[in-house]
């Protein structure tokens, strides 16, 4: 920009003022440099098993009970028995490097053929667990403290046995322990394996193939016992679930459960608040597409990304159908993807994990999704990628959304066979960075570079009366720049879990004027003028603290 400068109607100089463009974000891939060399095995050997499409999920915890988010990469592995999979567990050393932990952690030796993780405080001792979904049903890993978890899958009384993918934590009756929600998928064994053939080649089946089941929820009962409390739930419908997402749809303060279902009707289980759930899928208009079809229903998660005070839902889906985003009107939900951006952008991907996250913290949540194709996919379309790039769809604070992943980096537009997926702020600068699981090959982590030139508040709720892991609680924060609230929820995504840790974009604003928490006891806290650009603390009972 060019300027004069007069005196008196004279030029008496002439000078040139450049002013910088903001800086894009970017997405660098840091896996090598970060010492993560996890690779997944499907055990793929020829005969086409059906479970060596699923890849594996990742999840975020803290295993050593640092504060800082650690990724545990689920795994599969081959079909002799007996079967025993070696996840990877890696702990973060503060300095955007990671350290494998795996071995002697007992998650290196997990029963069955693991698929996906979701992690929470079951017994409110202070350390994260985790259950492992797996293919011959599932296994609980008690956190024993420095990394180490003990298998207490037959103590606690968890007895599914049902081809499971993903699965979340919730307090659905509200008595101050997690219990476990099993999203279960369909009767299969290899002894029983469907052959499916095209023009004389072996291939994998799809879901059609294969009987739909039942999904499990266990109730805690305390002192680290489980009861099945699947039928006296009402929760004995079918389905063939891929993702799970707790929310509260209905704003009545009861943990609903959303699954997507792979080639039939999605279930929304609303919570009645007297220990049963009521399937209102079809009438709340999230169980079909606009075409009246059931679709792939992979991976899903919820939030308020326009700030209506109601949760939303995204869904991926498989090739030619597009994510779902189904915006919560109240009384019904619309899926506002075929008409935008979303729609257009997701038509030829074949979508797994997907979330929302604010990757550039301006207040408003944005759409990840990793996707990967399969052998079915590419048979289908010509223009159909097994490997393909992931997308990013950035909120434009209106309600709707645009693609900028084009302009994320070389690194982030790279295909791959994705699969599960989370995020975290794992090297501790403010902005949110993202883990891929992919099929059969390396996990990838993507390092924000940028995303933090907003400002934003980190809020990890720690419950008292309220389980510990603060399952269920509502966090609203107020500023300059308006309110936004998050709901502390385990699952989602596709087999996988992000941090628990609630990260609110504040935009230009340099502090919250409240900060506001409902916990699921009922109880709630109110804090003023807290400072921006920092991650706190808030105990149900004692209060609000930063945390580093």
């Amino acid at each position: 920009m060019t300027h004069l400068v007069l005196k008196n109607g004279v030029v008496l100089g002439v000078f040139v003022l450049t002013i910088q463009a903001p800086q894009p974000v970017t997405f660098v891939d840091i896996t090598d440099r970060a010492g993560v060399r996890f690779v997944h095995r499907n055990g793929a050997s020829g005969n086409k098993l059906y479970p060596e499409l699923f890849g594996g999920g990742v999840a975020v915890l803290d295993a050593d009970g640092d504060g800082w988010p650690d990724l545990l990469f689920v795994n599969g592995t081959d079909w002799r028995a007996p079967r025993r999979s070696r996840c990877g567990l890696y702990r973060n050393n503060h300095d955007n490097t990671f350290t494998d932990i795996t071995a002697g952690s007992g998650l290196d030796l997990v029963e069955g053929y693991a698929l996906g993780a979701s992690v929470a405080d079951y017994d409110n001792d202070g350390r994260e667990d985790v259950f492992v979904t797996t293919v011959e049903g599932g296994r609980l890993f008690h956190n024993d403290g420095r990394g180490r978890f003990l298998d207490v899958t037959d103590r606690a009384g968890i007895r599914n046995h049902d081809f499971a993918v993903s699965a979340a934590w919730l307090d659905y009756d509200r008595d101050g322990l997690a219990d476990l929600f099993i999203g279960n998928y369909v009767k299969w064994s290899a002894d029983d394996e469907v052959a499916c053939a095209q023009e004389g080649v072996r291939g994998y089946c799809g879901p059609d193939a294969y009987r739909p089941v039942a999904p499990g929820l266990y109730r805690n009962l305390g002192g680290g016992r489980f009861e099945d409390a699947t039928a006296a739930a009402g929760l004995n419908e079918t389905a063939k679930a891929m993702g799970v997402v707790v929310l509260d749809y209905n704003l009545d303060g009861w943990p609903d459960i959303f699954v997507g279902s792979d080639r039939v009707p999605a279930r929304l289980y609303r919570n009645d608040g007297h220990g049963r759930f009521v399937d209102e899928a079809l009438r709340s208009g999230v169980a079909l597409s606009e075409q009246g079809t059931a679709r792939a229903n992979m991976g899903a998660d919820a939030a308020d990304y326009d700030r209506s005070g109601r949760p939303h839902l995204v869904v991926g889906n498989f090739l030619n159908e597009m994510l779902g985003l189904y915006h919560n009107n109240g009384d019904q939900f619309v899926d506002v993807a075929p008409r935008s951006p979303v729609g257009r952008a997701s038509l030829l991907s074949v979508t797994w994990g997907v979330f929302f996250l604010d990757y550039d913290l301006d207040g408003f949540p944005d759409i990840f999704a990793a996707n990967g194709g399969t052998d079915e996919s590419q048979g289908m379309d010509a223009r159909a990628r097994l490997s393909q790039a992931p997308l990013l769809l950035r909120n434009r604070g209106s309600g709707a959304f645009e693609n900028v992943a084009p302009s994320l980096g070389v690194a982030f537009n790279q295909p791959m066979m994705a699969r599960g997926a989370a995020y975290a702020d794992f090297d501790g600068d403010g902005d949110l960075d993202i883990a891929v699981a992919t099929l059969a090959g390396p996990a990838r982590l993507f390092r924000n570079d940028g995303g933090n030139r907003n400002s934003r508040l980190s809020v990890r709720a720690v419950g008292a009366r309220s389980n510990r892991s603060a399952l269920g609680a509502v966090v609203r924060v107020s500023g300059a720049s308006g309110t936004q609230w998050q709901m502390v929820h385990s699952g989602s995504s596709y087999a996988s879990q992000s941090d628990l840790t609630l990260t609110f974009g504040l935009g230009r604003d340099m502090r919250a004027s409240k900060v506001e928490v409902t916990w699921p006891s009922g109880a709630t806290q109110t804090f003023t003028g807290v400072a921006a650009n920092q991650l706190v603390v808030i105990d149900e009972s004692r209060g609000l603290r930063k945390a580093r």
